[in-house]
């Protein structure tokens, strides 16, 4: 008996200790965890806020190679994790035409909003600043992204909070172009082709062309060319590798129509969820990072871009010049179109003649001469 006793004392010894070592350890790795966590400099909680950004484009796309892709590195280093960005490309989550339902909705938390897209919404407003051959005279982009910053500032900001979204940046594509699947080397070679429209008042340009307008999502165009629902997409060089337009479409005719501005939304209610110290990081520095990142990846994927897309094209296709007299031409209708869209402005509720004049101000103080003298 005094023996047994002694065996079960042991054992009953030796289950107290295994214990106390499997608490000891799980203990230092609850401290592990949490120091980590401090280090990391995660918000209350030990918690990391992930910002899902949603785009329309393919995840190759020069804008998130070159812009977005970066920048979530930079928001991860400069927060030191208390925020992260989870990129969601090629629409997954939602189109370009539905985006700031999407973001306001909190389908996702940051998108990028192309004001065409929403004529009934205000962003309606920054259409003024794709008005055909706005920035033609001159090929600084980074000059035409901070007049596009500054009429948005002034014009749209107030509006865009009213519908649960805040601006993080704004930017601008490099002027679109046609792509065609025939060659177009004068406006005549347009008429009867079927080709991308998206604002209503650039119907004067398309009658000029005799052209017949579609609308198409981005997501659609390469499609819509392929199976010949259209013959003519307008769209930038800076984006144009990524999407292959150019495989349906193998003629580009270097026509700068317009440049896209564009918006980067985050949704309200995720932007007042991060800590006050995150919130400021984004306002000291990394809005501006993420401007400054897409615009330059527009600039510098143009050229890298076009010149892909040469090579690409030798024995199928060809980028077409244009001769300043046929550029003359494809040119002339412009002004019609302005004259246009201040009276759809008009119609939905704004000042369109007080929008015109507001871009055309900053394009003068910023030292930008507008295409031509426009009267209204």
């Amino acid at each position: 008996m005094k023996k047994r006793a002694k065996g079960s004392l042991f054992s009953f010894a030796t289950i107290i200790l295994a214990l106390t070592m499997i608490l000891t350890a799980c203990g230092g790795n609850q401290t592990s965890s949490t120091s980590n966590e401090k280090d990391n400099g995660k918000e209350t909680g030990g918690k990391s806020t992930e910002l899902i950004f949603g785009i329309a484009v393919p995840a190759s796309h020069v804008i998130n190679v070159k812009g977005i892709e970066p920048w979530a590195e930079k928001v991860k280093q400069e927060t030191n994790g208390s925020a992260t960005i989870n990129i969601q490309a090629g629409g997954v989550l939602g189109g370009t035409k539905t985006v700031i339902q999407d973001v306001s909705g909190g389908v996702y938390d940051i998108g990028l909003a192309v004001g065409k897209f929403f004529p009934d919404s205000p962003l309606f407003k920054s259409t003024v600043l794709d008005l055909p051959f706005l920035f033609s005279k001159s090929d600084d982009h980074l000059l035409k992204a901070k007049i596009a910053k500054k009429f948005m500032e002034q014009y749209l900001e107030e509006d865009l909070k009213k519908l649960g979204v805040k601006i993080v940046g704004i930017y601008l594509s490099d002027p679109a172009v046609l792509a065609s699947t025939k060659p177009i080397r004068t406006a005549e070679d347009l008429k009867g082709k079927k080709t991308q429209f998206d604002l209503p008042s650039y119907e004067p340009l398309f009658k000029s062309w005799d052209a017949v307008p579609v609308s198409m999502a981005i997501e659609d165009i390469y499609s819509g060319l392929e199976k010949g629902t259209m013959d003519v997409a307008i769209y930038a060089f800076g984006g144009m590798y990524s999407q292959k337009f150019y495989e349906p479409a193998p003629y580009i005719t270097n026509l700068p129509v317009s440049n896209s501005v564009q918006a980067v939304i985050m949704n309200q209610a995720k932007w007042d969820s991060l800590s006050p110290e995150t919130q400021k990081k984004f306002d000291d520095s990394l809005d501006a990072n993420l401007e400054e990142a897409l615009n330059v990846a527009y600039a510098d994927g143009a050229k890298e871009s076009k010149e892909k897309i040469k090579a690409e094209l030798k024995g199928k296709g060809e980028i077409i010049e244009l001769s300043p007299k046929e550029l003359a031409k494809f040119t002339a209708p412009a002004e019609a179109v302005w004259k246009e869209w201040i009276k759809e402005a008009d119609k939905k509720g704004y000042d369109g003649k007080k929008l015109v004049n507001g871009v055309l101000k900053i394009m003068e103080e910023e030292g930008l001469e507008p295409p031509f003298e426009f009267k209204n």
